[in-house]
């Protein structure tokens, strides 16, 4: 069984509706789901940050014992290409700890690589799924990106293709266990696109902070509302092609493992 690790509900809401899950009870206030196939990955939400998203993914190796670990969900663009709705397939994941400020100095020696046999189950779906896709690094950062020159920034310093704030912490704990793992993103904003401070949702749970909070926001900000309605497209957009990557990737994964498991027995 493949075990996703994402943060909110509305990441994962379009593949849960694609398959038959079932919700099980978990630890802390995470969101777990059991599907009835393995056709299906199971599903860990851990809510915001790379705190909760390390102790979710290593209670979900506990309680699922995976074959891979697959860290999933909404990411920022770093570079001009990149689009909403477009799928980031890392190929390797780096984090950035500490505030913007701190940023100046950057240390690639925490960089890890995904599993070879993931990454070329990642490249074959969206392949055969014709979504439009990036290859890159995807870096790790303990506050959402909301700004465009931060995002600008990571661009050009790290060479990033996206930004998030889980992926590595996911990895690092995967690796950790000895389980292969992989990391896809969506992407949710443009490099280019400013958010309002509002949507960082850093260290909250996977529910977030629901619609009054932004209803309230609205009313004290009233220009932010045609920023928000954008990202609620581009969250419909990035949420849709999330659940179509997913779909093709849990295919070519297992046609792969089975493709390769007579000759590990020769």
């Amino acid at each position: 069984m493949i075990v996703a690790i994402g943060s909110i509900r509305r990441e994962a809401a379009g593949i849960i509706l694609s398959g038959e899950y079932t919700a099980i009870e978990a630890p802390e206030d995470f969101v777990a789901y059991r599907p009835e196939s393995e056709d299906y990955p199971a599903i860990v939400l851990s809510g915001s940050g790379s705190v909760r998203a390390a102790r979710a993914t290593k209670w979900a190796i506990e309680e699922f014992s995976p074959e891979a670990v697959i860290s999933f969900g909404f990411c920022g663009a770093t570079k001009d290409y990149a689009r909403s709705g477009d799928i980031v397939i890392a190929a390797r994941v780096l984090d950035l700890p500490g505030s913007p400020f701190e940023w100046s100095i950057v240390d690639d020696t925490n960089s890890l690589g995904p599993d070879r046999t993931i990454l070329l189950a990642a490249r074959t779906a969206v392949e055969i799924s014709g979504l439009d896709f990036h290859h890159g690094t995807i870096v790790t950062i303990s506050k959402v990106a909301t700004t465009s020159g931060a995002k600008k920034w990571l661009g050009e310093a790290v060479n990033a293709t996206a930004a998030d704030t889980a992926a590595h912490a996911i990895a690092s704990t995967a690796s950790a266990a000895g389980i292969p793992w992989g990391v896809f993103t969506s992407v949710l904003d443009d490099r280019d696109f400013d958010s309002p401070g509002v949507v960082d949702r850093l260290d909250s749970g996977p529910d977030g902070r629901g619609n009054m909070v932004y209803i309230k926001h609205v009313s004290n900000t009233p220009q932010d509302l045609p920023a928000l309605l954008h990202l609620g497209r581009s969250s419909n957009r990035a949420s849709a092609s999330l659940t179509t990557f997913m779909a093709a990737f849990v295919q070519a994964h297992t046609a792969l493992t089975k493709a390769a498991q007579p000759a590990a027995s020769e």
